[in-house]
Parts: C-alpha cells; structure tokens; sequence
C-alpha cells in the first residue's frame, strides 16, 4: 500500500455520523485499520448505501477527537470512556441510546473485557461517489485504497 493511498469508513447506519467507535476482544487484530493514522486532523471518507443503490462515498471527516486504544471492562466503561472525552453540549448519545444501537448491542453479549477505540470528526457533505471496490468492505469496515484523491 502506497502512503497516498486513502481511507474509507463503511457508515452502517449509526448516529451521529461524526462518531464512530469499534469494540473488539483483546487479541484480535482489525485489518485494515488505520493504526498509525487515526489521531485528530486524520481525514478520511465516509462510504454508505445510497439512494440510487449500491454503496458511495457521501462525506470527507477529519478526527477532532480520539479515544486511543484502551481495554474496557464493560459496556458501560465503554459508554463513559467515549461520553467523556467525545461528548459536548452540541453531540451526544444519551445511554439508552448507545445501549439501543444494534453494534453496541451485539457487542455487549460478548465476553468482556473488550478493546476500544474511538473518534469524533467533522464532516463535510461530498458526491455520492460510487467505485466498484465499495461494493466490498473488509471485517474492519476500513478499506484502504488508491483510487480517492483527497
């Protein structure tokens, strides 16, 4: 992979898109993911199913904030690491709705403790732009690819 190459995230639906978080077991290792890369000013694509089907780019973000990999014990370690550095007056997840999120939810019938990470970015509305390797994400919901000029 080229240092040009760039980094879209698969948006499966949750809200705020200008968050987004994974949690996984301590071991396992998410590839593609962008380790080095994920700190504030990091930009990156936000890629969704779109109106006329298929999958798009919609949105160009750059982090603001990060939750940097940590081990948390519970869902609600997990909820109050995020709330507390990612949440303000204008962005929010009230607990039943984290709790409410169908990923959270599966997540949390896992064994814990999990690892976590998580970003706030702003975003910026763009295309939809619609490339064929979209149409596939891996298990990360990271792609890396060459083919996006930022």
């Amino acid at each position: 992979m080229s240092k040009d190459d760039t980094w879209v995230r698969l948006h499966t639906g949750w809200a705020p898109r200008e968050m987004g978080w994974a949690l996984w077991q301590p071991g396992y290792v998410a590839e593609p993911w962008p380790r080095v890369e994920l700190r504030p000013a990091f930009t990156f694509y936000i890629c969704q199913d779109i109106a006329a089907g298929g999958r798009g780019i919609v949105a160009r973000a750059t982090v603001t904030k990060l939750v940097r990999t940590m081990e948390v014990k519970s869902p609600e370690e997990a909820y109050q690491q995020i709330a507390d550095t990612l949440f303000d007056d204008d962005l929010t997840i009230p607990p039943e709705g984290w709790r409410a999120n169908p990923y959270n939810g599966h997540k949390s019938a896992s064994p814990w403790p999990q690892q976590l990470t998580a970003w706030r970015a702003e975003t910026e509305e763009v295309g939809p732009y619609v490339l064929p390797e979209l149409s596939s994400f891996p298990r990360s919901g990271w792609l890396r690819t060459p083919n996006i000029a930022l």
